[in-house]
């Protein structure tokens, strides 16, 4: 949702922008035959386009084979109404990987790559998903904090494990993290803070909460993207797709684009 949503911003300065962008984002190609799509999904799905994101517990940065996918999302967009859904998939799921096994969801990726955990989504599912986007905690820091932060009201308890989070994410992605939130309330939260957020699985609601935090911060980064300037844009283009793995190209990034204001 982020790269698309940068990107859409970035096209409408020009192509020639766009794929000189395009250059910075680690793309790959996957293989169609060992994505496990539904038979049944090209008739039930016509007018839809249903993509695999994956938010990577990556503790060097790299977005490679290795990596489990503690966040996992399928977001559906409808093409004739411009709704976009988004929907989780819960890491600790029991779920069959492609050699035959069963496993924690977010398993398949670290064994196979996207391949590997499109296939066990889509066949566990009966989805028909081809196109992916990874990141992992840099790019979510960086397009945060270069549209400002975001306000996100906490509960004594969420700020309580904010703070506590902060510690490791500011560690493990070598960023600045000056000082504790304090109180229940609405607290504008910068890029460490916002993806510490989260992270939190530790209050009621268990890992349920947990998604449900991640799909409203990805909100609200989409809202912010839609109003942002193109100053803005660029230096999120040029500060974040490094950090950003795809498989889509840049013909299609171009052709949702266009509409993407009215998404």
């Amino acid at each position: 949702v982020i790269l698309g949503g940068t990107f859409a911003a970035v096209a409408a300065t020009g192509v020639v922008l766009v794929a000189s962008k395009m250059t910075k984002i680690e793309t790959t190609e996957l293989d169609t035959d060992k994505l496990n799509i539904a038979e049944t999904s090209e008739e039930q799905e016509t007018g839809y386009l249903n993509v695999a994101l994956f938010g990577l517990d990556s503790r060097e940065g790299d977005l490679g084979k290795g990596n489990r996918s503690d966040t996992m999302m399928i977001a559906s967009l409808n093409k004739a109404t411009g709704e976009v859904k988004l929907v989780s998939v819960y890491r600790d799921t029991l779920l069959k990987l492609d050699d035959g096994s069963y496993n924690k969801a977010n398993a398949a990726d670290a064994f196979g790559g996207p391949e590997g955990a499109i296939s066990m989504i889509n066949r566990s599912m009966d989805m028909d998903i081809s196109k992916y986007v990874a990141v992992n905690f840099n790019a979510m820091i960086d397009v945060i904090d270069t549209l400002g932060g975001l306000d996100i009201e906490l509960t004594e308890e969420e700020v309580k494990y904010t703070n506590m989070y902060c510690d490791e994410t500011a560690v493990v992605t070598g960023r600045p993290f000056e000082e504790d939130l304090v109180g229940a309330g609405v607290h504008h939260l910068d890029g460490v803070q916002a993806t510490s957020f989260c992270r939190i699985r530790y209050t009621k609601g268990d890992d349920f909460k947990r998604t449900e935090r991640q799909r409203f911060v990805i909100e609200k980064i989409v809202e912010k993207l839609q109003a942002a300037n193109l100053a803005t844009i660029n230096k999120i283009a040029d500060d974040v797709f490094a950090e950003v793995g795809t498989n889509f190209t840049l013909p299609e990034i171009l052709s949702y684009a266009k509409d993407f204001k009215k998404y």
